[in-house]
This record gives structure tokens, C-alpha cells and sequence, in this order.
């Protein structure tokens, strides 16, 4: 949310966030604690002040519990503590001043802690709904405006829930009953209206900026349906526990009633259901809020959480054209470093070949010629690469059986005849695996042309591969003279025979030759993660 309300949304400093991020010794911790024991303290001067005033005394004109309840300077304060840093800093020196009262009042310690819990009650659901609504709080818009003044009567019923325990504890009659609650809804509603609402107005733009300035305000957590739920149950047993509270001193007032004389008037009867009757509408009224209000949450969340999908579904879609296109050019890029690496090749191939031609000295000339195919065999790997749509990976068979044709066309003698037979089991190479391979299989056909045939004119060739227990085995195989007896090739010193080693050694591959007066076999088992990519 980036407006200029950003600031003002509800984002408390709790007191695990101070903790967890600073040291004991940074001023942003102990300080503000200091200031809150200070603030708790001072309203617990100032509410037992109000008590000695007797500020809580019904006198006839009923004014001095309006004033007191209108006026309740505890109160205005947890609630500033409330919205400008969070519920944990306002609720307890609520709930301390109130329990002085309470307690100062002659009500036992545990109603004194209801009643108290009563202000929490309330101050909870200023918490609830500004967490869950994210409106900002500083009233600076008729949204911001309406949304406060609804939450503060809302507030304002479920904290007068006290007012009954109250009554019925100090034995009030129905009349005075009414009074009390009446006067503990609309103080606390106009308390909320009158005195609190201008001061976050006025104030609130500089007590976020000074936060902002030595805070880095964690981001509000989204609401899900779990903390929904959660918050409706803590409600409803809140609730429960103000209607049980109430049914338990209203029976006790009955029988204290009924008791305390022989004759026992029924208007003292009736008053006292009476406070019970509100009592009970009162909590029905807030809990159809609470679920109407739980309804509106699931509501907004499952309209959030709808948009949200909506913009990332909006967002992968932007993503997914992005990297089309940049795919897209990056295939184009790739394409053409593969076609300029092979017109390289080409060129250095025309050199060589040039110089070839222009040799005297023919052993030069057959160096060349070798030279020549061995660039011819890398070239290949990177044409079919320029040629194929997967620009990573290379055709087994195809790679062979150009590199035989190469090989065949550029040490082919035309007093001989010597055939190519192909059975390769087909497969794609990754394009680093494949020019290692392609060297080998074309260093033993340079030899096999060069060398097998000498002694007729007529030969062929054969190339098997096929793909067994995780391994390529490839064969190359001759019908030439053989190899000589005293020659051992994997120990032999020539160029080739050292690149056929040094490109089995680099695949991993175990290589068997064997060769006779009928010819010459290259057998190589291969293992595939040594060819593909994983």
C-alpha cells in the first residue's frame, strides 16, 4: 500500500520486536519501558486522586459517574498507548487503574478483575479491528472517520459489560443499574469521540514520524483464517464468561433479596431480573456483531486473497512473456556464436587445406589432411547444434555418421573400395560431451583408412553402438591386414593413439582392442552420464 497514509496504518511496537532487536543497553529498548512504568505509574495516582474526589458517588443529579467515565484519564491514556505503540502497553495500566477502582469500591479481587477485563474487553476489539480492516487510524478521511466512530461504540458496549458486575456486586437497584451502564457505554463512547479521536488526529502524523526515525516497523502480518477464528472464539468466551459472571450475581441478588426479610417486594424481584435482562440483550447484541464482524473479515480476506492470486497469476503471466522473449533471444545469440565457432572452423579448415595443396613434402601434406579432419570433426558438433532446435544437445547417430563421411570423403583412395556400415542406437549428446567423442571415433577411422587396407582394395567399415545396463557400447571394427603382433596401440607414442587414450580417459570409458590377420575391432563401453547431461 503506497499512499500517504502508509505511515498510519496500524503497525504496534510490541515489546518482543524491541527486544529481539536491540540490546538492553540501546536507549530504544529501556527507554520507552522507562517512560511506560512511568506513565502506569502516574495513572495510578491520578485514578486513586479521583477516588478520594468520590467521583463514583450516585448522588441525585447522577452526574459524577458520567464525569468519571467521560473523563478517565487511565483510559484515554491506554488507548493513545494502544494505537501509537500496541496492545500490550496500553491494556495493563487500564487494567490496573481499573481494578483500583474497582477493588477500592469494596468488590472482592476476583470481580475487581473482571470488571477490569471488562476495559480490555474493549480496548481488544480496537485492536482486532484496526489489525484487520488496515484502515489508516488518524482520521484524515471520511472512511478513516466512520470506521472509528463505529469501532469506538462497538468498544464502548463490550467494555460496559463491567457496569452489571458492578451493579449486581454493590446491589444497585435496576434503576441505578441502568444508570451505571448507560453512563459506562456513553462516557466511554464520548471519551472516545471527543478526547481521543482529536488527538490522534493532531498527533499522530508526528508520533509516526519519530517512529519511523528510530524504528524499522516491522510490515503487519496478512490476516488468515486461523487468526480469524482464533479472535472469534477469544470473543465468544469473553462473552460467555460476562454472562455467567452476570448469572451468578444476579441468582445471588434474588436470593440475597428473598432472604433479607420476610417481606420481600417484588419490585426488588423484578429489578433485579431486569438488570439481568440487559445484561443478556447487551450480550446478544455483541455477539451478532462478532459474527457479522467474523463474516466481514472471512469475506475481506477471501477478496484479498482473490486479488492477490489474481496479481500473481497477472505478474507470472508479464514473467512468463518476459522470458519468452528473452529466450527467444538468447536461442537467437546462441545460434549465432554456434554458426560464427563453425565458420571459424570452416576458415581455419580452408587454411589448412590451402596449405595442403601447396605442400611438397607429402608426410606435411598427410599431417595437414589429419589436421584437417580432426577440425572438421569439432566443426560438426557445432552445425548440428546450429541446425537442431535444442541447442543443447546432439544427435548420436547423425554425429557419427557425418564424421565417418568426413573422414570416408577426405582419406579416400580411388584405387580402393572400402564401405561404411552403420548400426547406432540413437541418442542425444550434450554438446561438451560430444566433440571428445567425436575426436576418438575419428582418430580410429583416420587409422583404419590409412593403415587396415594397405594390403587390398577392398574393405569396409562397421560402427555399432547400442545402450545397455546404464553404458553405450560402441564397437568400430575393420576386415583390414590387422594390427602388427609388436604393436601394442594403447602404449603406442603417436599422436593419435595418444588422443584416442586421453578421450577414453576423459568419458570414463574402458576401451578393448583386439585385432588379427581378419582385422581390427575398438570396443568401448561408455557409461551415459559420461555423454548426456543429468
Amino acid at each position: 500500500m503506497k499512499n500517504k497514509d502508509y505511515n498510519f496504518i496500524w503497525r504496534p511496537v510490541s515489546i518482543d520486536f524491541l527486544t529481539s532487536n536491540f540490546k538492553i543497553s540501546d536507549t530504544r529498548l529501556y527507554g520507552p519501558i522507562i517512560v511506560w512504568v512511568f506513565i502506569i505509574v502516574a495513572s495510578l495516582l491520578i485514578t486513586a486522586n479521583l477516588m478520594q474526589q468520590e467521583w463514583l458517588t450516585l448522588t441525585s443529579d447522577r452526574v459524577e459517574i458520567i464525569n468519571f467515565f467521560l473523563l478517565n484519564p487511565a483510559l484515554i491514556i491506554g488507548m493513545i498507548l494502544l494505537f501509537w505503540f500496541g496492545f500490550e502497553w496500553g491494556f495493563i495500566p487500564v487494567y490496573l487503574c481499573t481494578f483500583t477502582v474497582a477493588y477500592m469500591s469494596n468488590i472482592t479481587v476476583l470481580w475487581a478483575s473482571l470488571i477490569g477485563m471488562s476495559f480490555i474487553f474493549g480496548m481488544g476489539f480496537f485492536a482486532l479491528a484496526y489489525h484487520s480492516i488496515r484502515i489508516p487510524y488518524t482520521l484524515r478521511s471520511i472512511k478513516s472517520v466512520a470506521a472509528f466512530v463505529v469501532i469506538s461504540f462497538i468498544a464502548a458496549l463490550a467494555s460496559s459489560m463491567g457496569s452489571f458486575i458492578w451493579s449486581f456486586f454493590l446491589q444497585l437497584s435496576a434503576q441505578d443499574t441502568l444508570i451505571v451502564w448507560k453512563s459506562w457505554w456513553t462516557g466511554i463512547f464520548f471519551q472516545s469521540i471527543l478526547i481521543l479521536g482529536p488527538l490522534l488526529f493532531i498527533l499522530s502524523p508526528w508520533v509516526e514520524k519519530k517512529k519511523s526515525q528510530l524504528f524499522e516497523l516491522p510490515e503487519q502480518k496478512d490476516v488468515s483464517p486461523k487468526w480469524i477464528y482464533g479472535s472469534v472464539v477469544s470473543v465468544a468466551l469473553t462473552l460467555a464468561l460476562f454472562i455467567f459472571s452476570g448469572y451468578l450475581l444476579g441468582r445471588s441478588t434474588v436470593r440475597e433479596t428473598v432472604g433479607s426479610s420476610d417481606m420481600v417486594l417484588v419490585t426488588d424481584i423484578m429489578g433485579s431480573l431486569e438488570a439481568f435482562e440487559i445484561i443478556t440483550w447487551t450480550s446478544i447484541g455483541l455477539i451478532l456483531i462478532t459474527g457479522f464482524a467474523a463474516i466481514y473479515l472471512l469475506h475481506s480476506w477471501n477478496e484479498n486473497l482473490r486479488e492477490q492470486v489474481s496479481e500473481r497469476t497477472a505478474d507470472l503471466l508479464e514473467s512468463r512473456e518476459e522470458l519468452k522473449v528473452s529466450l527467444k533471444e538468447k536461442d537467437i545469440l546462441f545460434k549465432e556464436i554456434q554458426h560464427r565457432v563453425k565458420n571459424n572452423l570452416a576458415q581455419v579448415h580452408g587454411m589448412l587445406e590451402l596449405q595442403e595443396t601447396m605442400s611438397e613434402n607429402e608426410s606435411v601434406a598427410d599431417l595437414l589432411k589429419i589436421s584437417k579432419s580432426r577440425i572438421r570433426t569439432m566443426s560438426l558438433a557445432h552445425e548440428a547444434l546450429y541446425n537442431n532446435e535444442n541447442f543443447s544437445k546432439i544427435s548420436l547417430k547423425n554425429y557419427i555418421e557425418n564424421i565417418a563421411e568426413v573422414t570416408h570423403r577426405s582419406f579416400h583412395d580411388g584405387n580402393k573400395v572400402v564401405n561404411l556400415n552403420y548400426e547406432v542406437d540413437d541418442l542425444h549428446l550434450d554438446m561438451a560431451k560430444a566433440i571428445p567423442l567425436g575426436l576418438m571415433i575419428s582418430e580410429i577411422l583416420i587409422n583404419a583408412h590409412k593403415h587396415a587396407f594397405n594390403e587390398t582394395k577392398n574393405g569396409s567399415i562397421k560402427i555399432l553402438s547400442s545402450i545397455k545396463d546404464h553404458s553405450m557400447q560402441l564397437n568400430i571394427s575393420d576386415n583390414g591386414s590387422g594390427i602388427p603382433e609388436d604393436l601394442d596401440l594403447k602404449k603406442s607414442n603417436s599422436l593419435g593413439m595418444t588422443l584416442v587414450n586421453s578421450f577414453t580417459d576423459q568419458l570414463k570409458a574402458n576401451m578393448t582392442i583386439n585385432s588379427n590377420s581378419h582385422g581390427t575391432r575398438f570396443e568401448f563401453s561408455i557409461p551415459l552420464e559420461s555423454i548426456i547431461s543429468e
